[in-house]
């Protein structure tokens, strides 16, 4: 996986940088979905909800164009390994990201907020949706389900909603500016029309 790593990860930036989006944030996201051991089409199906929070048209193109970047990097020993068996899989992965769980990463203020945001919306969940957690744990032998494309997607319309709050306060703000000009100019030509009936007494 690390050579794929070498090969893929720069890409992908570029890729995210040419989408005008957060190559840092959305990048891990992206690659995690990209090494699970989802299928193909599981995986596409989450890069597009991520994608779809990105850019408006042309979602699947760019999903497969990232899949195809992949699959072209992706070591070919792994590839063509026979399929072992499916918790013997689940044990290495859950080895492998053992050590990156324990080195801990300083969060900024704003993702910080978003990640509070994220939160507590989740911390939200209908009693349908708690159930349907449940049962997929219970399902899974006790494994937590995967929530990065819906974490993305969530911090993506947070940062919209945020973007549009502060132009609205702009534009009002704006508003309130020409207002006041337009006062001051009136209350100008007032104030010479009184001087000037003063000098004419």
């Amino acid at each position: 996986m690390a050579a794929a790593a070498n090969d893929f990860e720069p890409w992908l930036s570029d890729k995210l940088k040419s989408l005008k989006t957060d190559e840092g944030i959305f990048g891990s996201y992206i690659s995690g979905i990209l090494e699970s051991e989802e299928s193909t089409d599981e995986k596409k199906d989450a890069l597009e909800g991520i994608l779809s929070e990105i850019v408006e048209k042309d979602i699947s193109i760019h999903v497969n164009e990232i899949i195809e970047k992949w699959e072209s990097t992706k070591p070919k020993e792994a590839a063509s390994k026979p399929s072992t068996d499916v918790d013997a899989q689940l044990a290495k992965l859950l080895e492998s990201q053992a050590p990156a769980a324990t080195a801990r990463r300083e969060y900024t203020d704003e993702e910080k907020k978003i990640r509070e945001a994220i939160l507590s919306q989740y911390s939200q969940l209908s009693d349908n949706e708690e159930d349907e957690v449940h049962d997929e744990i219970s399902d899974n032998h006790d494994l937590v389900k995967n929530t990065n494309a819906a974490d993305v997607a969530a911090a993506a319309r947070e940062r919209r909603e945020q973007a549009r709050l502060e132009a609205q306060r702009k534009k009002e703000k704006d508003k309130e500016d020409r207002e006041k000009q337009k006062q001051m100019k009136e209350e100008k030509k007032e104030k010479r029309k009184t001087q000037k009936g003063e000098r004419k007494r």
